[in-house]
């Protein structure tokens, strides 16, 4: 079965929208013309711009993450996705060959799904499968994740 994931807005999205919207009503009395397009900015803001995702199907609002990571981090990271009792390390720089970490996650909720991704001629190939993480995992990934960006 695939995890599919829809893009939807966020409180900080709506907020921002609302903000832009409010600036060109405001703007609109000393300038019309630049008022009217601050308030279009944010109306197609308010069409567009969705920075969280939802998988299909729960309504845990996840955040999007993706970080290319040195080949030397691969075995370490597809080992602590597989379940081993492997420390995830996520520093170092990315040069010459590099794989692709994408990452779905909710700090909150202890959720995380996270896939890994080759590069190979000159595209990314699924190294492993979605996995779901939960719980301790889950946070420690995230924590090592938030100190590698």
């Amino acid at each position: 079965m695939e995890t599919i994931f829809k893009r939807v807005h966020s409180g900080k999205d709506l907020a921002i929208s609302s903000a832009t919207i409010a600036v060109g009503i405001g703007l609109y009395f000393a300038n019309a013309a630049l008022g009217v397009l601050i308030a279009s900015c944010g109306l197609l803001m308010l069409l567009f711009y969705k920075a969280a995702c939802k998988r299909e199907g729960d309504d845990t609002l996840l955040e999007r993450s993706a970080l290319e990571l040195p080949v030397s981090r691969r075995e370490a990271l597809k080992g602590f996705l597989e379940g081993k009792d492997v420390e995830p390390d996520l520093g170092g720089i990315a040069e010459g060959v590099i794989i692709r970490m994408e990452m779905f996650y909710n700090a909150d909720a202890s959720l995380a799904y996270v896939q890994l991704f080759d590069f190979v001629n000159y595209s990314y190939v699924p190294a492993t499968g979605l996995v779901e993480l939960r719980g301790e995992r889950a946070d420690k990934l995230i924590k090592t994740l938030k100190t590698a960006i």
